[in-house]
């Protein structure tokens, strides 16, 4: 008697291509997944100290603030994290090329966006250089 039992190598490779279809669906999500929380965390870091900035410029009737005077001021930790590209800034003592400042002619709307280094946010900016 000779049973032999076993796959074929059509049925391995038929597994494996169905195994690695699997795994680049999967590895795409993740990766857009990790991706739209960075990106959702650039955005609530923004608008944070943007909020944080408009209540000071309200407090002291200015229409224009640095991150670095905010954090002086203890308005701000010292490690201030980036919002365009999630470094930390302040290592480096670049807090002074991060302002915000009232815009007058911008839309006072909830929504916020990105261009040119620059957040916008309920007719307030934060800019970064």
């Amino acid at each position: 008697m000779n049973n032999k039992k076993g796959f074929t190598l059509i049925e391995l490779l038929a597994v494996i291509v169905i195994l690695s279809v699997i795994l680049a669906i999967a590895t795409t999500a993740v990766i857009k997944s990790i991706n739209d929380s960075k990106e959702k965390a650039r955005f609530l870091a923004a608008k944070d100290i943007t909020e944080i900035a408009k209540a000071y410029m309200l407090k002291e009737g200015i229409t224009c603030v640095s991150v670095e005077k905010l954090v002086d001021d203890d308005y701000l930790e010292e490690d201030v994290t980036n919002p365009k590209n999630g470094e930390n800034r302040s290592d480096e003592n670049k807090l002074s090329n991060q302002y915000v400042f009232k815009n007058d002619e911008a839309k006072e709307q909830e929504d916020y966006k990105l261009q040119d280094s620059k957040y916008t946010f309920n007719g307030y900016e934060y800019k970064i250089d």
